[in-house]
């Protein structure tokens, strides 16, 4: 099932074609770039509003999404949409204020934030090897959320590691990204991580972590960059904190 890269590819285009929408018929959307591995997608997806008075102000949220390809057709089923509720809600508020209207669509020009995130290491490297430095990076993942030490999973990064984080913001170095995490551990009510599934497309995996806490859990995506000999140069965290307070904790 899910075809060739190129089967997927024109059956995503023909269901663009067809419409459906998201609900948000005032948000234009703009994909930075589409991942796919055998029937499943991830895409980066920025969601944007025209600038009420004509001018150059932005109004942009960026956020991903998991789609599976049913059968050999045109349908894809959501397997999980990942952004920030509370950025999408003040920003939808701010358009508001300076005038927008729900009646006027964003424009094929608007994009995303240029250097919002670095680019992937050219010439992928063997799967095999990714599927490897992968594993052990789940499973330093879930030994360090059972047992407390989380040294070991910042260990597998470069030293000149970036995090993007969207709610907490963006750390780049691997002294910051151990901070981040002893910070993100104290904050977190979720105390196991299991994969639901992981996307390996070139040197960029994504992965949905379901998080699990006292009161319950959510899905999480993480986008990370492969930079060979086993380490990751990038992660990107995209979760709704409403979600989060939704648990109760």
């Amino acid at each position: 099932m899910g075809g060739s890269r190129d089967e997927v590819v024109a059956a995503l285009a023909r269901a663009a074609r067809g419409g459906g929408g998201d609900g948000e018929a005032c948000a234009g959307r703009f994909t930075e770039w589409t991942m796919i591995d055998g029937d499943l997608v991830c895409r980066y997806v920025w969601h944007n509003l025209p600038d009420p008075t004509g001018g150059t102000a932005r109004y942009t949220l960026p956020g991903t999404e998991i789609l599976r390809r049913v059968g050999d057709g045109d349908r894809f089923e959501t397997v999980g949409e990942f952004r920030n509720g509370d950025d999408a809600d003040a920003m939808t508020a701010r358009w508001h204020a300076a005038g927008g209207d729900a009646a006027v669509a964003a424009g094929p020009e608007l994009r995303g934030i240029i250097g919002w995130a670095p680019e992937p290491l050219p010439g992928a490297a063997p799967r095999e090897e990714i599927e490897r430095a992968f594993g052990d990076f789940a499973s330093r993942l879930a030994e360090a959320a059972a047992g407390g030490e989380w040294a070991p999973v910042a260990a597998v990064f470069t030293d000149e590691v970036r995090v993007r984080d969207h709610v907490s913001g963006f750390v780049e170095g691997r002294h910051a990204l151990s901070a981040w995490i002893q910070d993100g551990v104290k904050r977190s009510p979720f105390k196991r991580y299991d994969v639901r599934l992981r996307i390996v497309d070139g040197n960029r995996v994504s992965t949905v972590l379901r998080a699990e806490g006292p009161t319950g859990g959510l899905d999480v995506n993480l986008v990370l960059h492969y930079a060979r000999e086993g380490r990751w140069s990038y992660v990107e965290v995209v979760y709704n904190p409403q979600e989060v307070r939704r648990l109760g904790t």
